[in-house]
């Protein structure tokens, strides 16, 4: 685990330990036990992002008393030394748990960051304000290098890269003819009667006779020998270094292929994106955006987007969103508060726009209560504890728009 991120927590003053070897171990502990369990459960890192931003997060919030499970594994008499739930450890916990985890794997960098981002503007931080943008500023680049990695254009003419077909190692036997076998044949082939006499009297009759034996001797010679050579040769002294050469011939057509198609599919995107935009359509609703009631739009330009792109983008797709945004709204910029937005929600336009949810305890993103909120399942004096957001605060269109698109694209990310 990062030490340097656990000591920054700890010299932030998040929390006090004081001096004690033994809680810094435990907590240290902690955090490894926290990476295990989070690895394994990617669907709850959003919420965990979110816990972990808020220093005013609920005593009963489940993560809290998740996490407050594992310290105390180590920690046996935190609560003989904190008698009210200590949230600043737990946060602090899960921050560092939040940090290895995404500097280990650039898919949880994002999830991460996406989440925490959104809730960021709306955080009341106070000592941890600096170890949060260190969190944020270091899963952030990430993300970001693995997102563009991912949209890159490869510029280099692709090239295959072939060594030369060697064939080491082959010794090849001599031939040699039998030639004890041989020349009894030929001289079988030749030989007249025990009188001297020739038994064939006409000069065809005895030229069959010698073809035939001659022949049968010469074959058999011959056979014997290359039967003899053939055992000098080995299949695999051949085969191998052939089937070697085609592995690496392969490997490097298909490194060139995967290259020039991820630089077609790279283009590919940008364009639908490019079209998507000069357009204005929506294909969910299946007309021009110019015809979508301002108060829905935000939400339905980022569940668009997120429908027409893949899960790891760049973050100047959210700026495309923006810029879109900004196309079709008059008032540039304005901002809303949370509860007006809320009330001037309708729900015809938004019929399974949005994906359905299981509601659960504890802290969700804004994304999860709208679908709540038009579901019914949720009311508006839910949302500040339910979200961590004061219905007060204000928000801009696209501030809200690319807010949805990155709760969305964290769903599908950590589905996976």
């Amino acid at each position: 685990m990062d030490d340097n991120f656990l000591q920054s927590t700890l010299k932030s003053g998040l929390f006090d330990i004081g001096d004690s070897d033994d809680r810094l171990k435990w907590l240290q502990q902690s955090v490894t036990d926290l990476v295990k369990f989070l690895k394994k459960n990617y669907t709850v890192l959003p919420k965990y992002s979110l816990v972990a931003l808020d220093s005013n997060i609920s005593e009963k919030e489940p993560v809290l008393i998740e996490v407050e499970e594992i310290v105390t594994k180590y920690w046996k008499a935190l609560r003989g030394k904190y008698p009210d739930m200590p949230r600043n450890i737990h946060r602090g916990v899960i921050l560092n748990a939040l940090m290895e985890l995404g500097s280990e794997d650039p898919v949880a960098a994002r999830i991460i960051y996406l989440t925490s981002t959104n809730f960021y503007p709306y955080a009341k931080l106070g000592k941890e304000k600096d170890i949060v943008n260190t969190l944020l500023t270091e899963l952030g680049e990430i993300a970001e290098t693995h997102a563009v990695e991912e949209w890159s254009l490869i510029e280099e003419e692709p090239k295959l890269k072939l060594g030369s077909l060697k064939i080491n190692g082959l010794e090849l036997g001599s031939i040699e003819l039998d030639t004890e076998t041989l020349k009894p044949k030929l001289l079988e082939a030749a030989k007249r009667d025990p009188q001297g006499h020739n038994p064939y009297q006409h000069p065809d009759q005895w030229g069959a006779h010698f073809a035939s034996k001659a022949t049968e001797g010469i074959a058999n010679s011959f056979n014997h020998a290359l039967k003899d050579f053939s055992k000098t040769l080995s299949p695999s002294s051949i085969e191998d270094p052939i089937n070697k050469f085609f592995a690496s011939f392969k490997k490097s057509l298909d490194d060139n292929l995967k290259a020039s198609f991820a630089s077609i599919v790279a283009v590919e995107r940008r364009s639908k994106l490019l079209w998507w935009k000069e357009t204005l359509y929506s294909p969910s609703l299946r007309k021009s955006y110019r015809e979508v009631p301002q108060p829905i739009l935000p939400i339905v330009m980022g569940s668009d987007l997120n429908e027409q792109v893949a899960e790891i983008t760049p973050i100047s797709v959210d700026y495309l969103l923006r810029d879109t945004l900004l196309i079709l709204n008059e008032k540039k910029g304005e901002k809303i508060k949370f509860k007006d937005f809320f009330n001037s929600l309708t729900k015809s336009e938004l019929t399974n726009l949005l994906p359905e949810i299981n509601d659960s305890d504890g802290r969700i993103s804004v994304t999860d209560f709208i679908i709540l909120f038009l579901n019914e399942k949720a009311k508006l004096k839910d949302f500040t504890e339910r979200t961590g957001i004061k219905q007060d605060d204000e928000v801009s269109s696209e501030d809200l728009s690319v807010t949805i698109f990155h709760d969305l694209l964290t769903k599908r990310l950590s589905s996976k």
